[in-house]
């Protein structure tokens, strides 16, 4: 049996790749995720699904604390790159654990996440070292 990974703050690295602006007492974050190929047409919808799932799961369970304040805008600027942005009234949240493994989940599932913004959660060796 597999024990929950948490994720550290290390590993929630934004770097310069993030674009982080505020307005009205809201911020905007845009982040970029790289696969290892180009997705079909079904692996963009179903990515977009899970984004917008985590949002509902986070919006109307009581257990992430609020923040969230619209669902994620996702666009695919590559075939192999999305950016998808959150909006929220804080930067911080302890729904930042359930994102990463939901995106764990999609990188060991359906397509292999390469990059996620400048952090080390989706390299080969970061895998390796939690299976």
């Amino acid at each position: 049996m597999r024990t929950k990974k948490s994720y550290t703050k290390n590993d929630l690295q934004i770097g310069s790749t993030a674009k982080i602006s505020k307005t009205d007492e809201i911020f905007t974050h845009t982040h970029v995720v790289q696969f290892d190929r180009a997705l079909t047409q079904a692996e963009r919808t179903l990515f977009i699904s899970v984004l917008t799932g985590f949002y509902h799961t986070v919006h109307f369970s009581q257990q992430f604390g609020g923040g969230l304040v619209a669902e994620p805008v996702v666009e695919f600027v590559a075939p192999d790159t999305a950016h998808y942005t959150l909006r929220q009234t804080v930067m911080n949240g302890t729904w930042k654990d359930l994102l990463l493994a939901i995106l764990t989940n999609f990188g060991r599932e359906v397509v292999p996440i390469r990059q996620h913004d400048d952090s080390q959660v989706f390299t080969p060796t970061y895998i390796l070292a939690d299976a």
